[in-house]
């Protein structure tokens, strides 16, 4: 048996990524104390809207990371690179230095929590 999104080919422009993006959840991120959306995530990495800083490809910076819409504080601290940067599009492609255990983990409750939610519905 397989799966839809394991079947599914995308006809030209074929990506070569590693990891597959996902849309949902969405993330609200905190860097350099703007506050913003995430477009699309992966294992990888992160592509951020609404971001209108100052940082550059391949810079380094920290990013506060929790499920959006969720009370309470920032669930983790990550470090990521500056893929690039869009000022027109206001977008910010970051990608993760290091997929540690504790962050794999916050992506993998987050992506269960995401359905338990919606089973509730």
């Amino acid at each position: 048996m397989s799966s839809f999104t394991m079947s599914y080919r995308k006809v030209g422009n074929r990506e070569n990524r590693r990891d597959k993006r996902l849309p949902l959840p969405v993330f609200t991120i905190r860097l350099d104390g703007l506050v913003c959306d995430t477009i699309n995530w992966s294992l990888g990495g992160l592509l951020v809207s609404g971001y209108e800083g100052e940082h550059n490809a391949e810079d380094l910076i920290d990013v506060d990371i929790k499920i959006k819409d969720t009370s309470g504080d920032y669930a983790m601290k990550i470090k990521a690179r500056v893929v690039r940067v869009d000022q027109k599009n206001k977008t910010i492609a970051l990608r993760f230095e290091e997929m540690s255990p504790l962050i794999y983990d916050f992506f993998e409750r987050s992506f269960a929590q995401r359905f338990r939610n919606r089973a509730n519905r």
